[in-house]
């Protein structure tokens, strides 16, 4: 059968190449695979060896492993602490004291006044003092207007004062004399009655003519009518002297105006201050109303400056300091000692102020702060220190020697709180306000509530944050820091 299968289809030693090659390639391994062996006792103990001999040397090494681990002593404390790691501490201290709270500031004016013209005119003179950036005394003279006019309007209310005293003193003898005559026809109207009442019994008598009584009636009767006309004459005079006294009156505020007036052409400083601006020139016309110079008062200054709620809060806070009993109060800011520092070459210039008001009312909407006012009295008293540490400055007076509007200061203000406070270093706080305390050789960490923050150190409420003086904080950095773990403090020498 196998010599027919390589001769068909093709010449003989060649494979078919129409039939699958895997078949005729299987049917070969099948032809060529040898019987298997016979198993023997020598060989199968070889075998044994080969896969137990491994075995049995890793047991025995576990073996001695376990039994050197049984051997092994328990380490002691002492080691575990001497592995535990050294760390740097400082002492919390009490804070004793006040309390400054720095700000920045400008300095700004205490005042600062428009003088305007008071009457209307030329310019007739204006000083050489009257210039900017002049300091000028109470009472300087600045500017002249012309008062030519106002001086003659004096002189014509003068003269009507005079001419109306002249009048008065007519009406007065006037009066005088028609006082008199009013008398005379009293008197003789007295006179013409007796005679009347005469004649009349006379005329019952048949002595006297009709004729007789009646002339004497009109005698009568003209007495009576001399009389009424001096009497109204009298009223008609007095009238005539309260008007003139009206007048006269009226003159006389006329020329008190007019002085004034007059007095107003001369322009002088009413305060000891700088001036600042200065509008018109000399032969310059001006109008009623018209500024003519800016000056600033500099008896004082005042340094404005923001403050933020929590610094208020120290204020309100501070010694002395009770609850507002009056409305008054509410809007007014805590009076407190205040330091203003300048700065400049090297050395530090100090004004002394107070904190007097706020700057308007309520709190600004953009810096979220409280806009105050710093009240410096004495802007030209100033101390001089050397930033250097060597004191005070020899060439004392070398620099601003007082404090002038636009400088850029800092604002240290002085409170005195009434909690317990604890000053803790810097380099003790840990970063999300929290400190590595050290009690019993062991760290814990605690949160801690800042109050005020300063360069070298900050200050920390002692009831929130559970600290007290003398406390004991890690100052230098650990890789790893985790609550309670032992740690051994680093003895100074």
């Amino acid at each position: 059968m196998r010599p027919s299968q390589r001769s068909a289809g093709g010449s003989p030693g060649r494979p078919n190449v129409s039939q699958p090659m895997k078949q005729d390639a299987t049917v070969s391994v099948e032809r060529r695979q040898p019987a298997p062996p016979k198993a023997s006792k020598g060989s199968l103990v070889a075998e044994v060896f080969r896969v137990g001999a491994p075995l049995i040397i890793l047991a025995g090494g576990i073996a001695a492993f376990v039994g050197l681990a049984s051997l092994r002593k328990s380490p002691e404390s002492v080691q575990e602490q001497a592995l535990a790691p050294m760390v740097e501490t400082v002492a919390v201290e009490p804070h004793t004291g006040g309390l400054d709270i720095e700000v920045d500031g400008v300095v700004v004016p205490f005042r600062e006044i428009n003088l305007s013209a008071e009457v209307s005119g030329r310019i007739a003179m204006k000083s050489k003092l009257c210039r900017a950036g002049t300091y000028v005394p109470k009472g300087t003279p600045l500017i002249e207007i012309d008062d030519r006019d106002y001086k003659l309007e004096v002189e014509r209310l003068k003269r009507e004062l005079a001419q109306a005293a002249v009048m008065l003193n007519e009406l007065d003898v006037e009066i005088a004399n028609t006082k008199s005559l009013l008398k005379l026809s009293t008197e003789q109207l007295a006179l013409q009655r007796r005679e009347l009442e005469r004649q009349k019994k006379l005329a019952e008598r048949k002595i006297v003519t009709d004729s007789e009584l009646d002339q004497t009636k009109r005698d009568e009767l003209a007495a009576v009518n001399a009389a009424l006309t001096l009497s109204n004459e009298l009223r008609l005079l007095n009238t005539r002297t309260n008007r003139l006294e009206s007048a006269r009156d009226l003159s006389q505020s006329q020329l008190e105006k007019a002085q004034l007036d007059l007095s107003r052409t001369k322009v002088a400083a009413p305060i000891d201050g700088v001036v600042i601006e200065e509008m018109v020139e000399e032969d310059s016309y001006v109008q009623m109303g018209t500024v003519l110079v800016k000056l600033e008062d500099t008896s004082a200054v005042e340094v404005r400056c923001n403050l933020k709620m929590e610094d208020l809060y120290w204020l309100w806070a501070q010694a002395g300091v009770e609850a507002a009993a009056s409305p008054t109060r509410d809007y007014q800011i805590p009076p407190a000692p205040v330091s203003v520092h300048y700065e400049l070459a090297g050395r530090r210039y100090t004004w002394e102020g107070v904190l007097s008001r706020f700057d308007g009312i309520g709190v600004d909407e953009r810096t979220r702060t409280v806009p105050c006012r710093v009240l410096v009295e004495q802007p030209r008293n100033v101390k001089i220190e050397s930033l250097a540490g060597d004191g005070t400055s020899q060439n004392g007076k070398v620099g601003p020697p007082a404090l002038v509007r636009g400088m850029y200061v800092t604002v240290s203000v002085h409170a005195q709180p009434q909690m317990t406070l604890l000053e803790v270093p810097q380099r003790a706080v840990q970063p999300g306000n929290t400190v590595w305390h050290i009690q019993d050789g062991r760290l814990n960490i605690r949160k801690i509530q800042v109050a005020e923050a300063t360069d070298d150190f900050v200050l920390v409420y002692a009831d929130a944050s559970g600290l007290a003086a003398g406390a004991k904080l890690v100052s230098s950095p650990l890789d790893v820091a985790t609550d309670g773990m032992t740690v051994r403090e680093r003895v100074n020498e």
